[in-house]
């Protein structure tokens, strides 16, 4: 399917759209693209206007400027729905794409119809002891590297090599491949949007795999108790990626959720 750019603040931003009536926005997940959705993206587009787009550092939409945080992708995401018409859009959001679902919906409730939620981030979970510890090194090898940039100049050349020795022995998947978006992914995981969640004014489905090692059934859970129109539904065998691993049952559920009256 043709896809279109949008420049918005000196970013070009990639999109595609495709039917009618009305508009379901797609947030992809971190390290993702709209690609990701394009079994979904077409399973709405008849029937609703579907629209999704890449989010900036993510397939071939324009890299932030410097390390942003989830206000800064909130800030792109209300742009660009301004620039394509989009008032009041339903939204399906998919793990980082819930990070800025969940800040929209909560400080912009004008802005957000119904909410589809999938796997979503933002909510801390109780993780092993290891995942813990890589997040942490992660983020100190970072940090590292900044301080020696600002403070000390001279030492960067060292915590390069060791953090070049280290890093792929123990910092996560997600970290070791954000590439110049490491600075902001650290931003981004920080953040904990639990109390956020009783601010949604929005009709929120959650449709999570009870087999997400990402973002685990309890995350779901938390969400669904504490947003106060929600429904939390189980798709067994499904992993973090429950709009393909369960494709059928996802495109029945969501379908009926978009259609149904308020």
């Amino acid at each position: 399917m043709p896809t279109e750019l949008l420049q918005i603040d000196g970013l070009s931003i990639r999109y595609q759209s495709a039917g009618s009536g009305v508009p379901i926005l797609l947030l992809h997940g971190w390290g993702a693209s709209m690609e990701t959705f394009e079994p979904l993206f077409q399973a709405l587009s008849h029937g609703f206007r579907a629209i999704a787009l890449d989010l900036p550092g993510h397939g071939q939409s324009s890299l932030p400027p410097e390390p942003w945080h989830v206000s800064n992708y909130l800030d792109l995401v209300l742009k660009f729905m301004d620039a394509t018409g989009l008032d009041r859009p339903h939204i399906v959001a998919h793990s980082f794409g819930g990070r800025i679902t969940i800040k929209l919906a909560s400080s912009h409730p004008h802005r957000a119809g119904k909410l589809l939620f999938t796997a979503s981030a933002g909510v801390p979970t109780r993780q092993r002891l290891r995942t813990r510890v890589r997040k942490l090194l992660g983020a100190t090898a970072g940090n590292l590297q900044r301080a020696a940039r600002t403070r000390f100049p001279a030492s960067e050349p060292l915590i390069r090599r060791i953090n070049a020795r280290l890093l792929p022995k123990l910092a996560s998947r997600d970290y070791l491949q954000a590439g110049p978006l490491r600075e902001t992914l650290i931003n981004v995981v920080s953040e904990d949007l639990t109390s956020y969640l009783s601010s949604i004014q929005s009709p929120a489905l959650l449709l999570w795999g009870d087999q997400d090692r990402e973002t685990p059934l309890s995350s779901g859970e938390t969400m669904a108790s504490l947003i106060p129109n929600a429904e939390l539904i189980v798709l067994p065998g499904a992993g973090h990626f429950p709009f393909l691993d369960q494709m059928n049952k996802f495109h029945m559920h969501a379908m009926r959720f978009f259609r149904e009256a308020n």
